[in-house]
């Protein structure tokens, strides 16, 4: 009797309040209201299926150059290089020419000076690419290095196909950039000069001596003859 008496006072199952409910909000029982829509600036409609498979195709092509330059570093098998090979056109494009592993044979290091005159009675100042203290964390050294890298050679390819060093778009653009950042500068020197690799031997040799002092690094005789670049004007720029 009481169960009959509850089920007569207007109490109902949550199913039946949930539907009544959607059923007033849509004019039609039983069928909920659509949620709300995406927010501004989402679409609804999906990529097309052959821009997912152009995608996909190509971030797959990007992996596979990707591992192929890794593992194509020697040393590695005549496979290994050969596969990376395919990928050169690529990696020129994309400008992945960089090895992922450590160097086992590095090839000598390109140092540019730059020779800064000034007009109104200050001395020259020498600006050296790397530099020899670099504040901050090392990656800024190791761009420095890449930045001296990158100019020495374009100066070699310019020297190849005009026969003038000055004619590199680094080098001028380098000589552009002290200008502007040098208040009063007139001109600017650009030499370049190889930093060799010291024999093991010899630094394993040097530092077996007792009470030798430490290997020096940056003598004048691991540094090559400076070789001219160029003089550039500032008023040019």
């Amino acid at each position: 009797m009481g169960s009959k008496s509850r089920g007569r006072s207007g109490a109902r199952p949550p199913s039946a309040v949930g539907s009544s409910a959607a059923g007033a909000a849509t004019g039609i029982p039983g069928v909920a209201e659509p949620g709300p829509g995406p927010g501004p600036g989402v679409s609804r409609t999906p990529w097309p299926v052959g821009a997912r498979v152009l995608i996909s195709c190509a971030l797959l092509y990007h992996m596979v150059a990707v591992l192929a330059g890794a593992l194509g570093v020697p040393p590695s098998s005549q496979l290994e290089q050969a596969i990376a090979e395919w990928f050169t056109p690529y990696f020129d494009a994309m400008d992945l020419g960089y090895s992922y592993r450590f160097y086992a044979e590095p090839p000598p290091t390109p140092v540019v000076t730059a020779t800064l005159r000034f007009g109104d009675g200050r001395p020259e100042e020498t600006v050296r690419l790397p530099g020899r203290q670099v504040s901050g964390p090392r990656l800024r050294h190791q761009r420095q290095l890449a930045l001296a890298n990158a100019l020495n050679a374009d100066v070699r390819e310019a020297r190849e196909r005009t026969g003038e060093a000055s004619r590199s778009r680094l080098a001028r653009a380098y000589a552009r950039h002290l200008c502007r950042s040098r208040p009063g500068c007139l001109g600017v020197t650009l030499h370049v000069q190889q930093h060799l690799i010291p024999d093991p031997a010899e630094v394993r040799a040097a530092r077996s001596r007792p009470g030798a002092p430490r290997f020096d690094l940056f003598s004048d005789r691991l540094l090559t003859t400076p070789e001219w670049i160029g003089d550039y004007s500032c008023d040019d720029f």
